[in-house]
């Protein structure tokens, strides 16, 4: 086999502006939306401003992490006890507990062979006279089937909101990933394509939506466009809807703002190279590639998947195949590993040990572990995920990974 150096792509990537912005904050007086006016507009706002123009939508809300983003949206839609919402088994299980933050109960349904998002004819299955919201999840490499959620949701008078925390940027028939439902959900955290470590988006085209939003993510305050002097608060009362603290810092904002401006050039490569990948991979014999739908026209890419057959392939399940492969490519967990755990099966997800969220959210482990979900649970075993930052790498250190790919499969 050739051989290549083995140093792949850091991430997260910088440039000198995001250096230079950043200082720009600690030297301004001004670190929070929460501080005092300074005579300049606060980096939240110009990211916000960018972002929703970027999307293409009328409002743009950041906020401290994708998590919160996906609460304080449900909570906009007035969501609560005795409400469920309808979540994809096969997610972070942020998406779920969300749901269960606004103590509503999440209802789980499996996920699409070829794509691992949701399957719409689960999705209207389970509806019942409770169900007052679709959480897709842009997952991975891949986007849900939006014309079909949304004719659903139209049927039954449901909202939509799409989980965007991995695909900013995706176009689908001409509108943006986040832009379709009624509202969309982005996360900044470290490993996504956009990042400031940690940070959230919430996006919308509804007034009403945006002015609670604004509220819910700052403890009822909302940001006043009235003329200020030196040491002002540009923060005021409001107070139409209990809120809390979830306000994105000044520097979030500020490396966000510059991270955007390189995000559409990235996202372009990863996705000539995802092609190459699927071009090269889908001989190997035992590799399968996602499935693309032909209504998307730009697809970002959070993580490249590829599934295997284990018995043909000789390996147990992805455990043990991403150890074979991360020792042979010189990569760390970081880098390449299986999906998640479906939300049912995850350690982490274990709701009955929260006293604060109602019975009838949290119910017992049983009513959890016990759930069947079988497509959710074969992708665990039975497919690789390679960070988005491998597809910013140069053509032969690609080749070096499909020989790698190759040479293990035949092994």
């Amino acid at each position: 086999m050739r051989m290549v150096r083995t140093k792949w792509p850091e991430w997260p990537q910088y440039s000198e502006r995001v250096l230079d912005s950043v200082q720009h904050v600690f030297l301004s007086n001004r670190w929070a939306l929460s501080g005092y006016w300074t005579g300049d507009e606060p980096m939240e706002q110009k990211f916000a401003k960018a972002f929703a123009a970027y999307c293409n939508v009328a409002y743009c809300v950041p906020t401290t992490s994708g998590s919160t983003a996906l609460m304080l949206a449900l909570e906009s839609l007035g969501i609560g006890e005795g409400d469920e919402v309808i979540v994809p088994a096969l997610t972070w299980i942020a998406t779920a507990t969300a749901v269960m933050n606004v103590n509503a109960r999440p209802v789980l349904v499996d996920v699409e062979e070829d794509t691992f998002c949701m399957d719409p004819r689960l999705v209207e299955a389970a509806i019942t006279d409770r169900t007052k919201a679709i959480i897709p999840v842009h997952l991975f490499g891949s986007m849900a089937n939006m014309d079909e959620l949304m004719r659903i949701a139209e049927k039954y008078g449901l909202y939509v909101i799409e989980d965007v925390a991995q695909s900013h940027g995706s176009i689908w028939r001409g509108k943006r990933a986040g832009t379709i439902g009624h509202l969309g959900v982005f996360s900044c955290q470290q490993g996504k394509v956009l990042t400031a470590g940690e940070g959230g988006i919430v996006v919308t085209d509804d007034f009403h939506l945006y002015q609670k939003l604004e509220q819910l993510r700052a403890d009822s305050r909302i940001v006043t466009n009235e003329p200020l002097k030196y040491g002002d608060m540009q923060l005021i009362p409001k107070g139409e809807i209990q809120g809390s603290n979830h306000c994105m810092s000044e520097f979030h904002a500020a490396i966000l703002l510059e991270q955007l401006k390189d995000l559409d050039e990235l996202n372009a490569i990863r996705e000539r190279n995802a092609l190459f990948l699927n071009e090269r991979l889908s001989k190997i014999d035992g590799v399968r590639v996602m499935k693309r739908y032909p209504q998307i026209e730009k697809q970002t890419y959070y993580g490249y998947v590829f599934r295997f057959n284990p018995e043909a392939a000789g390996y147990k399940d992805a455990e043990q195949l991403s150890a074979i492969l991360r020792d042979r490519l010189g990569m760390g967990t970081f880098y390449l590993h299986p999906p998640y755990l479906p939300v049912h099966k995850n350690p982490l997800f274990c709701p009955w040990t929260k006293n604060r969220y109602l019975k009838s959210v949290r119910m017992d482990e049983a009513y959890w572990r016990n759930q069947s979900h079988p497509v959710a649970e074969r992708a665990y075993h039975e497919s690789i995920v390679l960070h988005h930052a491998i597809l910013l790498s140069e053509r032969d250190q690609l080749e070096f990974l499909v020989e790698t790919i190759a040479e293990v499969f035949r092994g």
